[in-house]
């Protein structure tokens, strides 16, 4: 799939009805993360099961 990455990750996993998500964190720090976003922020908040962050 071709995308912005975080929508496109959730648009997957609904269409495969995936059960967990497993996703990493780059360790962005919160300024960092408000200014440039996150992928796994955005996965997280949109995702219809639950998300796993590794870091």
């Amino acid at each position: 799939m071709i995308g912005d990455p975080g929508p496109t990750i959730v648009e997957y996993s609904i269409k495969k009805k995936v059960d967990l998500l497993i996703i990493g964190s780059r360790g962005l720090n919160s300024l960092q993360e408000f200014v440039l976003g996150s992928v796994s922020h955005k996965v997280v908040k949109r995702a219809q099961c639950p998300v796993m962050v590794v870091k």
